[in-house]
């Protein structure tokens, strides 16, 4: 799908408020709110927007500290990989997990209440994860930047 200018101000618009209304954002970018409802549509249908979501303060509902770790596996073989994948897709504290260029294989995180939930988690659930020979942890002192659109995308 090619995107004009308009589109790309309309997903600049919703990538900072997926509950904006037609009529808002059609305000906010000049257009009327049925061609932003088409516009948006055919952005959805063309699979550029995969969904709206809540922004959650995870702090509030008691989870304070986002834990990134490095990991190794022992080969890099489709077997040894696969493993690993469906495992880590299935520990329930692990909030993102990917596959890295360079020294570690993946980067995983996971969400924590406190230093004795990570203990738990580490030997609950990803000393457990198949092949991993190295693991380096780093608790996250403090968001610098959040998610934002690249610099100048929305043009």
């Amino acid at each position: 799908m090619e995107l004009d200018s308009i589109d790309r101000q309309l997903l600049n618009a919703l990538s900072s408020d997926g509950r904006a209304t037609h009529q808002q954002l059609g305000e906010s970018i000049g257009r009327s709110p049925t061609s932003i409802a088409r516009r948006q549509r055919a952005l959805e249908e063309a699979g550029l927007i995969r969904g709206y979501h809540a922004d959650l303060d995870l702090v509030q509902l008691g989870y304070g500290a986002r834990v990134h770790i490095r990991m190794t596996l022992a080969s890099q073989s489709r077997e040894q990989m696969e493993a690993f994948e469906a495992a880590v897709a299935a520990s329930p504290s692990v909030v993102r997990c990917e596959l890295m260029s360079g020294r570690d294989d993946y980067l995983v995180s996971v969400m924590v209440r406190s230093l004795d939930h990570f203990a738990e988690v580490h030997r609950d659930e990803l000393a457990r994860l198949p092949g991993v020979v190295r693991m380096e942890s780093g608790f996250v002192l403090r968001q610098v930047v959040e998610a934002r659109l690249p610099p100048g995308w929305a043009g």
